[in-house]
């Protein structure tokens, strides 16, 4: 089995929170399976900000990664904005 490259964009769900905590409370829920490339955090607009994740995994369906970030505090959208092979 393959491994895939995926960018993920996790949305707080308020502006002016603590993003470096926010990104703690992220990526320390992340399955083992998951190895953590990148972890950016990005103004959007009007003092919101995203976190940006870089993750490689086994080549499966991000399904269960997605419903793990969505279920850390705080998240309000968990979007795949790129999956590739390699």
């Amino acid at each position: 089995m393959g491994k895939v490259a995926i960018k993920i964009r996790v949305m707080p769900n308020e502006a002016g929170i603590d993003m470096e905590e926010f990104k703690n409370n992220v990526t320390k829920m992340l399955p083992e399976y998951a190895q953590l490339v990148n972890a950016e955090i990005k103004p959007i607009a009007f003092g919101l900000k995203a976190l940006l994740l870089q993750i490689i995994m086994p080549d499966q369906s991000p399904d269960e990664l997605i419903e793990k970030i969505r279920g850390v505090e705080k998240v309000e959208n968990v979007e795949v904005e790129d999956l590739s092979l390699i």
